[in-house]
């Protein structure tokens, strides 16, 4: 038990460092620059976030995985809404001063940027085990930052700490504003990154944030739009014709679609391959007149979802070049004459 409780308190102690949501994730920045701007201030401001990433992050891993994500994003921001009202009114009641200086950055709480984040990169992906101590690592990591920006602005801009006057001969009034916040951040960010790099100079707490894991959530977008007869230069589409169809049966049915455009592509890219010159001009250049575009070289296969990507690239490339070919190719005339020049050959 003993193990567990310092395994879970040293994997939260390391995921509010390393990955600590202000600091290197940039997320929900905006609070803690705008409203953080004393020590009470920022006590409010810590257990709100706090409360609403822990609660909302367990609610969605126990019952939103199966919800689509467009509906996620609305149940999150009804959440907080819900969470966010008693502490509005606790506050409003017992300190109405700081209530009324945090002034709507308070209600804007419900839809914190950090609390969806964290739900869809992590709370609909794994157990709940797992879920507990992410949430509490980013709240832990985010009520950290918050405190002391909110106790260094007040210092530094009201010379008081918790109300209580320090006498200070200077004061810096810009650290009350929001400037003065992220200031402060950046700096408050570049002495955590110096002092982990020394402790861990393989760790790279930059890197917190991790494009990679976002764009995963699109692989499926990517393929089966890579699976459906997609036309995106078709004109004549309807605008709201939804054409998809069930995820297996469209797979099944444009299987032979889809093995008939890739050995088409395979063909066209070695066909252009051959057929290239080495020109001076950057890849980027217009054409000049009466000269086709060029078109976008096939790339090597990659091991990564980026494949998936840069095949589809290749494919529009090709199609839209057809599209271009056939525009570019003049139509018969029709052999139409007026009757009276009809008439005047039959005369003569």
């Amino acid at each position: 038990m003993r193990n567990g409780e310092k395994s879970f308190l040293q994997s939260v102690r390391d995921s509010a460092l390393y990955k600590n949501p202000v600091l290197f994730e940039a997320v929900g920045v905006a609070p803690v620059a705008a409203m953080a701007v004393s020590l009470k201030s920022a006590i409010m401001l810590a257990a709100v976030s706090c409360a609403e990433l822990v609660l909302i992050e367990l609610f969605a891993c126990l019952a939103l995985k199966k919800v689509p994500s467009h509906f996620r994003m609305v149940i999150y921001a009804a959440l907080g809404v819900g969470i966010n009202i008693p502490f509005f009114m606790f506050f409003e009641r017992f300190t109405p001063n700081e209530a009324n200086a945090a002034g709507i950055f308070l209600p804007l709480l419900a839809v914190n940027s950090l609390v969806a984040l964290h739900c869809e990169r992590f709370a609909v992906k794994n157990t709940l085990k797992s879920t507990f101590t992410d949430a509490v690592a980013a709240a832990a990591g985010y009520a950290f930052v918050a405190l002391i920006v909110g106790l260094l602005r007040e210092i530094f801009g009201s010379g008081t700490v918790y109300s209580l006057d320090l006498e200070l001969p200077i004061q810096l009034k810009g650290f009350l504003m929001p400037f003065g916040g992220f200031l402060l951040l950046g700096f408050f960010a570049a002495a955590v990154k110096g002092i982990l790099r020394k402790k861990s100079p393989d760790a790279h707490p930059e890197q917190a944030f991790s494009m990679k894991e976002i764009s995963q959530s699109h692989i499926g977008s990517l393929k089966s739009l890579l699976d459906a007869d997609f036309n995106p230069y078709d004109e004549t589409d309807a605008a709201g014709q939804d054409t998809r169809e069930k995820p297996k049966k469209a797979k099944k049915a444009n299987a032979p679609k889809k093995a008939k455009r890739k050995a088409e592509t395979a063909k066209a890219a070695k066909a252009a391959k051959a057929e290239a010159k080495p020109a001076s001009l950057p890849a980027d250049a217009p054409p000049a007149d009466g000269e086709a575009a060029p078109t976008r070289p096939r790339r090597e296969p990659r091991e990564d979802y980026l494949s998936d990507f840069d095949e589809m690239l290749t494919e529009l490339d090709l199609y839209k070049q057809k599209q271009q070919d056939t525009a570019e190719t003049p139509a018969a005339e029709p052999k139409t004459a007026p009757a009276a020049e009809e008439q005047e050959a039959s005369d003569e």
